[in-house]
């Protein structure tokens, strides 16, 4: 009780013009964590002067971002990181209140159905051709190679809209093979996401040489899968007039997807004179 009257007395002081009275309630209203949020976002409803508005609107946001890098700090402690908790950390950042449930009921549904259909005999380009059927053409999934738009890089909006960037269509990719025991892995290609699909499961994604070995075929995930070899990621490299990195042709670890998905998401807030959002998802990338 005494808690909430000092929360709501804070608050009170949103507006004061004096810096050191702003900083101490700034600091305070921080301190409490996550579990004021209901009331910081009772009180951004209620009729406040814009600078106050404003204040409480940036304290909110300062509190969940605080909130999610402890989390993201958490998930990188795991053995190993899992990309579905990282890909669902990344669109917290732009839904602070989205749960990792709502993600994994999405997963589970398109799984079954894809399972329902496959056969282990068959041979992985058998497989493969199943596996998009259901994905491409029953659950209509669809990407891009190029977007302006967060909402693309976000695997609850790509699940709900099932359109998005060639990165998290992939990833959603990767994440329903792995549920399924498919051998798929990410690999971060020159401005583009694609697949690779293993001879095995990998666990060691520090021998370039042995990785490259592993690969048996390519799927491109915004082509509704189609199957494609080396020689064509070589050709495209020439098209795009980039080198030839040994990470354009093998499977990444989750780290690094991350990576080149937080990359994505800084080039577009760049672009849009976001600083604030660019410095955020910088201190994210800095302790993958």
């Amino acid at each position: 009780m005494e808690e909430n009257k000092e929360i709501l007395a804070l608050i009170q002081l949103l507006d004061d013009e004096d810096s050191e009275v702003f900083k101490h309630v700034h600091d305070k209203l921080i301190s409490f964590g996550c579990d004021i949020i209901p009331e910081l976002e009772q009180a951004w409803a209620a009729e406040l002067n814009p600078l106050a508005h404003e204040r409480l609107e940036d304290i909110i946001h300062t509190i969940q971002f605080d909130a999610l890098e402890q989390e993201w700090e958490e998930w990188l402690f795991l053995d190993p990181p899992d990309l579905l908790t990282g890909a669902y950390l990344v669109a917290k950042f732009h839904y602070p209140e989205l749960e990792i449930e709502e993600i994994h009921k999405k997963i589970q549904k398109i799984k079954q159905s894809i399972w329902l259909e496959l056969n282990y005999n068959q041979t992985p380009l058998e497989q493969i051709q199943i596996f998009n059927q259901v994905f491409y053409n029953y659950h209509n999934f669809r990407g891009s190679q190029t977007s302006s738009d967060y909402q693309d890089f976000c695997i609850n909006s790509v699940l709900d809209t099932k359109k998005g960037n060639s990165i998290v269509v992939g990833i959603i990719y990767q994440i329903l093979a792995h549920e399924l025991n498919l051998p798929v892995y990410g690999v971060t290609l020159s401005r583009h996401y694609i697949l690779a699909f293993c001879k095995k499961t990998i666990l060691d994604f520090y021998s370039e040489q042995n990785l490259e070995r592993e690969v048996m075929f390519y799927i491109n995930p915004i082509n509704k899968g189609s199957i494609f070899s080396r020689n064509e990621i070589k050709e495209y490299l020439e098209r795009m007039k980039a080198e030839k990195e040994a990470r354009n042709f093998i499977p990444s670890n989750n780290n690094n997807i991350m990576k080149e998905l937080l990359t994505y998401l800084m080039e577009i807030y760049d672009g849009q004179h976001r600083e604030d959002r660019v410095r955020e998802l910088t201190r994210l990338y800095r302790l993958l």
